[in-house]
């Protein structure tokens, strides 16, 4: 581990228990995403022949959800078999109630010290904020050969007595983001430069004869006294060896890349201090080299060869997959989306670099089980989710970004990923264990998404929100403000305020002794304006169609419980089918009017959905005898099987299968 590395992070050494004979073997397979829906008409089609034969001699169930049905808070219940007032993850977001700021929840960090702004004295504290004991680690604890692969909510890793685990979303790029694009290109006008809504960075590019420069903003300088990233410059030459090249000169490496092509990784050094530097890889793709120059660059991941932060463990194991299998992303948000829901690469693009980026996951879980076999392997694949996110506006006519013409290119993009998740099971069949337990789950389903609710204007219109001006004209939010220097709720009077909304279904209370301007009193008056807004929530009606826009409204207290229950929201909202908290509401915005179409590409969800109709799948080689499973029974399940007595209370229970 480099200087970088030391300096961030020092990862906790444990002890390395008697390891058991590999004579019995656990593999756990995640598609983030993946509906049952989607899998039963397919497998009916025979379009997935292995999970159809699975569904045949072992077990194809739906499978219970948290709620709300978001990875994060669905992969920490996973994890641990708790709820998440026990595991302190309720939404991509929390805020802080001394500041009614949003933050990212799944990690908190500490600043660095610097001697004379040079010398590193102290290191950056970077915690994992998902709280609870996961089996994986004690399975290793407890002696179990165990591989763990892009594991949600694993940034910084748990160390594994023994076990390998690479971690999977949660893990930032270098400027601590969920994974910053660039795009550089001769169309870019002078008012779109900068940051876009959803995390991008847009730069003009000026050429001088035949060549441009531009530059790559990326970590935040920790030594400074002042916010700001730390830069370097990239060169872009149009000259090379045909008219549809681009020759890319970025530090010491040089590459002509043609149009329509990627290039290969390039290594990008951040200097800090002369004693420290920050290590990243990017890519990039040539969308056009005349008449216009546009330009692609992926997020500037950390180096697995060479991590900034501590990404896997133990420390050394995505250098070695590296070594192995070449560069790549290690960013935990894997796939391209905010490029593609900018409209800054197309469909063609986004698909090529996802199947890639599936064969890889595919080919290191493939290499694990025959070559250095494990009793617990966990593998947690991305691709289901992301398509179903990006594309469902083509199987969807209703959505107002159906495009006929697309729809007959790529409406068949969500399926062909499913095929894709069905071949990777029956080649992990292959290579277990005879007699290996299989077991296939996803988080969640999918929906629809034609229209965004807009709560903080639905709290102003119903009362419960005040405004300083209220004619000020709204402004946009975006991702980048969660890791800048945002501002937030700059025209809320908290003074009149009694609820306000942050996350993708949560409203909290602006209650007395808890947030800082507080008026509402705790007990009785709290109880009795929860029940008001919910009641009132639950009977609103889309003036288009008349329909509910929600299905359900619960409090914290009735679905939550455990000692991080104060964290949790005050009232958790299930959307019907075609709704979802809009993009600006999960930032704090307060757009104009309540329901807005969903112009975006990004047009199929589920983070905010009813858990009820938005269960994830649940596969096994063997017969279920336990009926409706869900997610907090995987936990106890495996150690169940392993053998593995622990002293943690899970919420969900062990899972009983034919002859176990």
């Amino acid at each position: 581990m480099g200087l970088a590395a030391s300096l961030v992070l020092g990862l906790t050494r444990c002890h390395r228990p008697a390891m058991t004979p590999v004579t019995k073997q656990i593999i756990i397979l995640g598609f983030d995403g993946a509906d049952p829906h989607f899998a039963a008409k397919w497998m009916a089609e025979g379009k997935l022949p292995n999970l159809a034969r699975l569904s045949r001699s072992g077990t194809f169930t739906p499978f219970g959800t948290t709620n709300p049905p978001e990875s994060p808070v669905a992969w920490a219940s996973f994890a641990t078999g708790l709820n998440p007032g026990a595991t302190g993850i309720f939404d991509f977001l929390k805020r802080n109630p001394e500041t009614y700021l949003p933050e990212l929840s799944l990690v908190a960090h500490t600043k660095a010290r610097f001697l004379f702004g040079l010398i590193p004295v102290k290191a950056p504290g970077v915690i994992n904020e998902r709280h609870g004991e996961p089996f994986y680690q004690a399975a290793a604890a407890a002696g179990y050969k165990t591989t763990v692969i892009r594991m949600p909510l694993e940034f910084p890793p748990t160390p594994l007595p023994g076990g390998k685990l690479w971690a999977g979303l949660g893990v930032p790029d270098v400027r601590g983001t969920w994974g910053t694009f660039f795009y550089f290109g001769t169309d870019i006008s002078k008012p779109e430069e900068g940051e876009t809504e959803f995390g991008g960075e847009l730069e003009r590019l000026k050429f001088r004869g035949s060549s441009a420069t531009a530059s790559i903003p990326g970590p935040v300088d920790p030594a400074a006294k002042t916010y700001r990233r730390i830069s370097t410059p990239v060169r872009f030459t149009v000259d090379g060896k045909g008219p549809k090249d681009v020759t890319i000169q970025l530090q010491s490496r040089s590459e002509t890349v043609r149009a329509g092509q990627w290039s290969h990784w390039f290594r990008v050094k951040f200097r800090i201090t002369p004693f420290l530097s920050i290590r990243s890889i990017c890519r990039f793709y040539v969308i056009q080299a005349s008449p216009d120059v546009r330009i692609y660059m992926s997020p500037l991941n950390i180096d697995p060869e060479e991590p900034a932060l501590p990404i896997s463990y133990p420390e050394d194991y995505t250098r070695k997959l590296a070594k192995k299998f070449g560069l790549f992303k290690t960013l935990g948000w894997w796939h391209d989306t905010w490029a593609l829901n900018e409209e800054r690469i197309d469909e063609g693009v986004f698909l090529q670099d996802m199947f890639r980026t599936m064969k890889l996951q595919e080919a290191i879980t493939l290499d694990e089980l025959k070559n250095d076999a494990p009793s617990l392997m966990v593998s947690i694949f991305t691709a289901t989710d992301s398509v179903s996110h990006m594309f469902w506006r083509l199987i969807d006519p209703r959505h107002p970004r159906y495009d006929p013409a697309l729809a007959a290119k790529y409406g068949d993009a969500i399926l062909l990923v499913y095929e894709r998740m069905d071949q990777i099971v029956g080649e992990v069949e292959r290579a277990m264990r005879p007699g290996a337990t299989l077991i296939i789950v996803s988080d969640h389903g999918f929906h629809t998404w034609r229209k965004g609710f807009n709560t903080n204007t639905w709290l102003v219109e119903n009362g419960y929100m005040a405004l300083k001006n209220p004619n000020a004209v709204a402004g946009t939010n975006n991702l980048q403000e969660l890791f800048g220097q945002g501002s937030f709720f700059p025209n809320v009077d908290w003074s009149r305020t009694k609820a306000y909304a942050l996350g993708l279904g949560q409203i909290y209370l602006n209650l007395e002794g808890r947030e800082r301007y507080g008026i509402v009193s705790p007990g009785p008056q709290a109880r009795q304006l929860l029940e008001e807004m919910r009641q009132k929530l639950l009977a609103y009606r889309d003036p288009d169609t008349g329909k509910p826009v929600l299905e359900d409204v619960f409090l914290g207290t009735e679905i939550f419980h455990g000692p991080y229950l104060a964290e949790a929201p005050d009232l958790q909202l299930n959307f019907g089918d075609g709704y979802r908290t809009s993009w600006q509401t999960s930032l704090g915005g307060i757009p104009a009017g309540i329901l807005e179409a969903n112009e975006r590409k990004w047009s199929g969800d589920h983070c905010s959905s009813d858990p009820k109709d938005t269960q994830g799948i649940f596969f096994s080689n063997r017969r279920l005898e336990t009926p409706h499973p869900g997610i907090m029974d995987i936990a106890p399940t495996v150690l169940k099987l392993l053998g593995v007595v622990t002293s943690e209370k899970f919420d969900g229970r062990a899972l009983a299968f034919s002859g176990s």
